[in-house]
């Protein structure tokens, strides 16, 4: 990411988003949203509030756990090589050289919420995942769910850690890049989090916007043919004009990287499992 900023508006609702995640922290969760933030009246079309887990499956179910449109095998559908990354996105099923399935989980619910955890590769299995130091998971939802413009949230709580990269954004359905839309990225430190978007039509420049850490918080962002608007609890924090190539279908991700120039490695500080915890994610078009 270039060109990292700091919102004034963003800064001075440090303090408010800090009370609105302490009042959610352990609250049910809210009901979908009848407005925007603008006052539009939504349609809720996608929502996932984790009671139950529901990985997609011979053509059923919600969550891919992988990249792209493939069959999960190779490993260019569980890292991004791209972003010189340290992990592989793992589940239980996934059996990457033929043998037995691997068996590692990194998805777990409790309490309505799904947890992602990023944690050391096990010595045993080092040689099968092609020496890749971490594994964690990803969810796209790909395969089940996209939607050109609308409101996209995700209520969470993000993990710490030198060289923890959780996200979630919206990538072009039609698997073109760019476009992208980085709804939050975290690097480490859950009391900063970051915005933007990707275009080949548009700059990308990063927002940076202070959040309470270790209190939960929605991060969502509002999108139609005019605007791109970024929110943490409700309050905007960034918009730009719609790149001229972001106006088709977009599916949504959440997962938990490590690595990379911009996270850099964890280190002896960084605490295993890091955990992205999940209390859900939603979708709306809007209503009128």
């Amino acid at each position: 990411m270039d060109g990292i900023r700091i919102s004034p508006a963003a800064a001075a609702l440090a303090a408010a988003l800090a009370l609105a995640g302490c009042q959610r922290a352990s609250a049910a969760p809210s009901p979908p949203l009848a407005k925007a933030p603008d006052g539009r009246p939504l349609a809720l079309t996608f929502s996932d509030d984790f009671t139950s887990w529901r990985p997609f499956r011979h053509g059923q179910g919600v969550w891919r756990t992988w990249f792209r449109d493939g069959d999960g095998e190779p490993l260019t559908e569980r890292t991004l090589a791209g972003n010189k990354e340290l992990q592989l996105y793992v589940d239980p099923d996934w059996a990457p050289d033929g043998g037995p399935p691997i068996g590692i989980n990194p998805f777990t619910l409790h309490d309505g919420q799904l947890d992602i955890a990023l944690e050391p590769t096990p010595p045993r299995l080092k040689e099968r995942l092609s020496g890749y130091r971490y594994v964690s998971g990803l969810i796209s939802s790909q395969p089940s769910f996209r939607q050109q413009y609308g409101y996209f949230e995700m209520r969470a709580k993000l993990p710490r850690g030198k060289g923890i990269w959780p996200a979630f954004w919206l990538l072009p359905a039609d698997l073109e890049w760019p476009p992208e839309i980085d709804v939050m990225e975290s690097v480490g430190d859950p009391s900063k989090v970051y915005v933007t978007l990707h275009s080949k039509a548009a700059q990308s420049q990063g927002t940076e916007v202070p959040v309470s850490p270790d209190d939960f918080h929605t991060f969502a962002v509002e999108w139609d043919a005019k605007q791109v608007v970024w929110f943490v609890d409700g309050r905007e924090v960034k918009r730009q004009p719609t790149p001229a190539d972001m106006h088709k279908p977009m599916y949504l991700l959440a997962n938990v990287a490590s690595g990379g120039d911009w996270a850099g490695a964890p280190d002896a500080s960084t605490q295993f499992p890091a955990r992205l915890t999940i209390d859900f994610i939603r979708a709306y078009r809007f209503a009128s």
